[in-house]
């Protein structure tokens, strides 16, 4: 199996799972964050979880503060969810499907890797009609998808705007 194909094998299996994922009850960390909260939910005061991780309750203060401001490490969080007797899930949840996030992007390329051309022809009085280009911007992404360098392509290509008359 090609590169390409196990990498969309891998988009497509986890589309699904985060299809059938219900993250939305746990998108908003509560106000005073999960420490402290599930902390005080439990009725355990800093002192008492400064004891079961071995450090002063000042420093349970600062963990909680370092949750707020995202300084505090996934070990260290690790641990505070141990002496909670919570388990750390950690998770990046995309914002689209990641099909959808690989298409636009090799579209998006496409388009300004097509578009040199595009303006040159065009400037030559051979410009080609919108459904033309916009055929030629999907086959374009299709292929750059299928040789699996699209990132590559994406990060080496600079993209520069032009000016339009």
């Amino acid at each position: 199996m090609k590169k390409s194909e196990r990498a969309a094998q891998a988009r497509r299996e986890l589309d699904r799972k985060f299809a059938t994922a219900r993250f939305e009850s746990l998108a908003a960390r509560p106000k005073s964050g999960w420490i402290r909260a599930i902390r005080g939910a439990l009725g355990m005061s800093q002192a008492a979880l400064a004891a079961r991780l071995g450090i002063s309750g000042p420093a349970v203060a600062k963990l909680e503060h370092a949750e707020l401001i995202g300084g505090i490490t996934m070990g260290k969080l690790e641990e505070v969810a141990l002496a909670l007797d919570c388990s750390l899930l950690y998770a990046l949840v995309p914002n689209t499907t990641i099909e959808d996030t690989v298409q636009a992007e090799a579209k998006r390329l496409a388009r300004s890797m097509l578009g040199y051309a595009g303006r040159t022809m065009a400037l030559e009085a051979q410009a080609v009609d919108q459904d033309r280009q916009n055929e030629a911007v999907e086959r374009f992404a299709q292929d750059l998808i299928a040789r699996g360098d699209l990132w590559r392509n994406s990060l080496t290509l600079q993209i520069v705007p032009v000016a339009t008359p």
